[in-house]
């Protein structure tokens, strides 16, 4: 299959997911989000602890961590609500069982079906994470550099929680699926979170924290020049590790198993 009927799949997938009644929802919350941020950046917050005012650069920088921290979680939430019935939705109502019986393989057919989904998510993180780090940037005299880091790492992290919201959604119902990456997230967002604490965690915790996406680690770590505090529990290159070791295994997963499963008892549900 040649690189136009690919794009032409995408586009096609892009133009089915903008159709969902979320999409509108998506981009008031991106509209609400920058002008929250714009208004709390514009305040000149003063915190006295002890009769010693905290600088401003203190405030920003922990505020910044905590907003984006939000951000990132929010936006994998999005990701795995957008891709939970992206693929198996095109297949039950007929229209993706009709572009499978032209010569397009399923491997390509679900990739533009992911990538339909993740064009969306990834406006609208570069929106509010990106509209967000530059206006903390600018206005709380922050390096912009450690913000693009978590940005990028975000990005990545959309891939791997939609590929496997998409590689869940052939077994279980939209919502089972949606519940599940949510639970998903929120749980290793929260382990992350504890961990970067110095929390003690429970074995499932921290096995999430250890071995799950680093979908808060891959924020905090970068934005430690923020907050002024290191972050010694996990490694650069264990970060980076588990962001590709959890994009490969979520894309292949679906890749795979989707090439296996027989098409036909998805009329049927």
């Amino acid at each position: 299959m040649t690189a136009s009927v690919f794009f032409l799949l995408v586009l096609e997938s892009l133009q089915d997911a903008a159709r969902r009644r979320i999409v509108p929802a998506i981009l008031v919350l991106c509209f609400l989000t920058l002008v929250s941020i714009n208004s709390c950046t514009t305040c000149n917050a003063e915190i006295t602890t002890n009769n010693l005012q905290a600088p401003p650069v203190d405030i920003f920088g922990w505020v910044g961590v905590s907003v984006l921290g939000v951000l990132a979680v929010w936006s994998l939430i999005l990701a795995g609500m957008l891709a939970s019935d992206h693929l198996s939705a095109s297949l039950e109502d007929g229209s993706g069982l009709l572009i499978l019986t032209r010569p397009v393989s399923r491997k390509q057919f679900a990739l533009a079906r992911l990538f339909g989904t993740l064009l969306i998510t990834w406006s609208a993180v570069i929106v509010m994470m990106g509209g967000a780090s530059f206006m903390l940037s600018l206005r709380g005299d922050l390096s912009l550099w450690p913000a693009l880091i978590a940005l990028a790492a975000t990005l990545v992290n959309c891939v791997s929680i939609a590929g496997l919201a998409m590689f869940i959604s052939l077994f279980l119902p939209r919502i089972v699926t949606f519940l599940c990456v949510v639970g998903f997230v929120g749980w290793t967002a929260i382990a992350n979170l504890m961990s970067a604490s110095g929390m003690t965690l429970g074995l499932w915790s921290d096995v999430l924290d250890r071995f799950g996406p680093p979908i808060l680690s891959s924020v905090i770590i970068p934005l430690a020049a923020w907050s002024g505090q290191a972050i010694e529990s996990v490694s650069v290159t264990e970060i980076v590790f588990r962001l590709g070791l959890w994009l490969f295994a979520s894309l292949s997963s679906l890749l795979f198993f989707f090439a296996q499963q027989e098409l036909s008892r998805f009329e049927a549900r």
